[in-house]
């Protein structure tokens, strides 16, 4: 009976002990909510630990001062109470010479009117204005963005400021391209009939003077018929990579006998060219399935290629073979080669190997750019494997029908 006596005084003493600790912790609680408390003590892995409800921010703040953004916050007049790391290196100026200093201050003159007008309405709604800050030597292009916010029962301005530099300059080089490409169309279209004609006249001076024995002038004309060709080619690539980027080039699809293409059109090579040693290995009857005119538009280039950046009598392997349910045809030459940071630049608009030799090779660095697109549009994709100063090796690869 005693016994069952303690075990009742026992309860109730404990009973007590945790109505005042809930008593206690319902009016911290309340005391937080009231703003009356600073800090708690927390005991944590037995050490006291002090956590202020400021401290509660700490994670916003190491946020704010590493972000990539400029961030301020400005009082009611106008004063940087706060500056983060990445204004001060935006403006090129210490943090402690912008605490304290008036925004409009650091404003550009031919921009504080507007700006002002902007910090009066950030004080009743978000706002937002693009402006420029005097960087390191040259104007730097920012978005301000500015919010009203509550700090310590008293109101401040927070804003952020975006460099937009990288944006503009794309905006720029885009804008650049665009009017280069609409000026490269242009010409194209108005350079192909005066060209064509002039090649139509060629020919008819040519056949005249052959009818007449003038072998000279003929001569003559032949060499200015080679290059109205060369020009030739030149606009139908412009045209044709105008026409890949709009999603324009017409494809004639049929089936037809790779090998036999490639074969047809070394021969063609060899009778008005004899400054290469021309050698190719066919497999007979890799039909594929395609447009034919467009892939020997690639087998040319990748041959007229190899000659170009080849040595005079050097040798140009062509090869067609099949494997895994694949038609594939490499060009291989021994010339200068490409270095491995070019192979990934050569298949791009524009883009010729450099080097001493630049000069020497005409072109507009178009070809393998179309011909990449070609072959990428019948499902398969260029290569090239090169070591710089053995020469390189290009190869194409079709589904087989």
């Amino acid at each position: 009976m005693q016994q069952t006596q303690q075990k009742y005084e026992d309860l109730l003493t404990q009973n007590e002990d945790l109505q005042l600790r809930l008593d206690e912790a319902e009016s911290i609680i309340e005391a937080i909510r009231n703003g009356e408390v600073d800090a708690l003590i927390v005991k944590k892995d037995n050490e006291p630990q002090l956590y202020t409800l400021r401290s509660a921010d700490h994670t916003y703040r190491v946020f704010i001062e590493k972000m990539h953004d400029g961030a301020i916050t400005l009082n009611r007049q106008g004063i940087i109470v706060y500056c983060n790391s990445s204004f001060s290196d935006m403006l090129h100026i210490p943090i402690s010479g912008l605490l304290g200093k008036q925004f409009l201050d650091i404003i550009p003159r031919a921009y504080r009117i507007a700006v002002r007008s902007l910090l009066e309405k950030a004080w009743h709604s978000d706002s937002k204005a693009e402006i420029s800050f005097p960087g390191e030597n040259r104007l730097l292009p920012v978005l301000l963005s500015l919010s009203r916010l509550e700090v310590d029962g008293g109101q401040s301005l927070s804003v952020i400021i975006t460099d937009l530099s990288f944006q503009k300059e794309a905006q720029e080089q885009k804008k650049t391209l665009e009017q280069k490409d609409e000026f490269i169309s242009i010409a194209s279209h108005e350079l192909k009939t005066p060209v064509t004609s002039i090649k139509g006249y060629i020919q008819l001076l040519r056949h005249s003077f052959k009818e007449e024995g003038n072998t000279r002038a003929e001569e003559m004309l032949g060499r200015a018929d080679v290059q109205v060709n060369k020009l030739s080619k030149l606009i139908s690539e412009l045209l044709d990579v105008r026409k890949i980027e709009n999603g324009q080039l017409q494809y004639n699809e049929e089936s037809f006998d790779l090998a036999a293409l490639v074969k047809e059109m070394v021969q063609e090579l060899l009778s008005f060219s004899n400054t290469h040693d021309l050698c190719y290995t066919v497999e007979d009857n890799c039909m594929v399935y395609g447009d034919r005119h467009k892939i020997s538009q690639v087998v040319s280039n990748l041959i007229e290629n190899a000659i170009k950046y080849s040595p005079a009598k050097s040798q140009v392997i062509i090869d067609v073979s099949q494997a895994d349910g694949k038609a594939c045809c490499s060009v291989q030459d021994f010339g200068r080669g490409i270095r491995p940071e070019e192979q990934l630049k050569i298949f791009g608009r524009f883009y010729r190997v450099g080097g001493s030799l630049e000069s020497t090779y005409s072109g507009m660095g178009l070809g393998l750019y179309i011909s990449a697109a070609i072959i990428k549009k019948h499902h398969g994709k260029l290569t090239v494997e090169s070591e710089y100063g053995k020469g390189s090796t290009f190869r194409f690869e079709l589904p087989l029908m």
